[in-house]
């Protein structure tokens, strides 16, 4: 009876040891599969953050470009002018003195250009004043050397030594690394252009007559050689010339001589010229200065002055000839100064100020001759330091004020 009950005792103990042995293998078996670290002791991957883009920045928009013109009045060459500037012991003529004073303001200028009223040939024994001029070519180098670029011989006396006379001081202007205005073979365009700064300043000049000395010419030499003024020409050549510039400047040889304001037929050509294109008008001819005016078109200001007067001449008190009145006004001039401004998203050009610089021609004797000196003045009182007597600057002061009654100065709105 005993070794009954032992059996099944025996075979329940068998039964429980080696369920224990399962689970142990089984539980080891587990173990070796995830390895041998537990989970909970195990290192979280890093996570590296993807850094976000770097925005794109504004492209910084390009500045206005500009470009800043300069113009003269009349030069205008009589004998006692052209006698002043005369050094015997070295037979030659030297200019430089009468227009050194203008050399700094000159300097601030991109292109300028002046009136040159006078034949300028090499025959020696064969200068003369009026009235058919002929001056020493000596001219253009301190026309150069104070800064011009161009001389402009578009005018009434281009003619004063005949058409040969007139090559032959285009050679000679062109030969001191001066440009021509007025003056063609006939093929070339009959305008310039001047880049600065990526503007293009188209350049072009008519006169109304060459004291008739055209009238010697046929037709055709008249066609291809001057610049009369004709409207259907002018606007034909303006319209060309619009096609490959930016602006277009105009120079005119026009109007009555020592009369102040300008006539009908001049203003109603400056408007026309304004709506064929043009957005500046630089007149000379009448010895004086007149009136300066901003004129709208189409929504922009375009710049006339009628006439800038004689930048230098032997016009004036305590000389013969004309003009028989007020002769004081023959002594009045200026520097005009137009600066450009071009929007380079755009294209559009515009001016963006116009400044005139008034001058005035002083005559005085050293050793027994007249000698001539040109005097800036910018403002009243803004010589400070005796640079000239007090009698002088008087004049001068009574100029600029003549001058500034008749122009006014111009700056576009921001």
């Amino acid at each position: 009876m005993i070794k009954k009950a032992i059996l099944p005792v025996i075979l329940c103990l068998i039964l429980v040891s080696s369920c224990g042995q399962n689970d142990k293998q089984a539980s080891l078996n587990e173990s070796e599969l995830s390895g041998s670290t537990p989970v909970s002791n195990q290192i979280a991957p890093e996570i590296i953050p993807i850094p976000s883009p770097e925005p794109t920045p504004e492209p910084t928009p390009e500045p206005p470009r500009t470009a800043v013109l300069m113009a003269a009045g009349d030069c205008v060459l009589h004998k006692t002018f052209q006698d002043s500037a005369y050094i015997p012991e070295e037979d030659r003529y030297d200019f430089y003195s009468i227009f050194s004073p203008i050399q700094e303001y000159l300097a601030e200028s991109d292109v300028s250009i002046i009136s040159f009223e006078s034949a300028a040939t090499n025959n020696r024994k064969d200068y003369t004043g009026y009235p058919l001029f002929n001056c020493p070519p000596e001219i253009f180098d301190t026309f150069k050397f104070v800064g011009f670029d161009i001389v402009n011989n578009s005018n009434n006396h281009q003619l004063d030594r005949k058409l040969a006379g007139m090559f032959e001081t285009r050679d000679n202007i062109k030969s001191r690394g001066l440009d021509v205005l007025g003056v063609y073979d006939g093929e070339e365009p009959r305008y310039l252009v001047k880049e600065v700064n990526g503007i293009k300043i188209g350049i072009m000049a008519y006169t109304y007559s060459c004291n008739m000395n055209e009238l010697a010419l046929t037709e055709e030499q008249r066609y291809k050689h001057l610049a009369l003024i004709d409207r259907e020409r002018i606007q034909k050549e303006l319209a060309d010339m619009e096609e490959n510039v930016d602006v277009s400047v105009v120079c005119m040889h026009w109007g009555v001589e020592y009369r102040q304001q300008p006539t009908e037929e001049q203003k109603q050509l400056a408007r026309d010229m304004i709506s064929w294109g043009a957005d500046v008008i630089l007149g000379s001819h009448p010895h004086v200065v007149e009136p300066s005016e901003m004129i709208e078109h189409n929504g922009e200001q375009k710049y006339v002055i009628y006439s800038m007067g004689n930048f230098v001449s032997n016009q004036r008190r305590g000389a013969s000839g004309y003009p028989l009145t007020n002769k004081e006004l023959a002594e009045d001039s200026m520097l005009v100064k137009v600066t450009f401004e071009k929007n380079p998203e755009t294209g559009k050009t515009i001016i963006r100020e116009v400044t005139h610089i008034p001058t005035w021609l002083w005559r005085y004797r050293e050793n027994g001759i007249f000698r001539f000196k040109i005097i800036p003045v910018p403002h009243k009182e803004f010589y400070r330091n005796n640079e000239y007597d007090a009698e002088v600057l008087a004049e001068a002061y009574a100029s600029y004020d003549r001058t500034m009654s008749l122009v006014q100065d111009y700056k576009a709105e921001p």
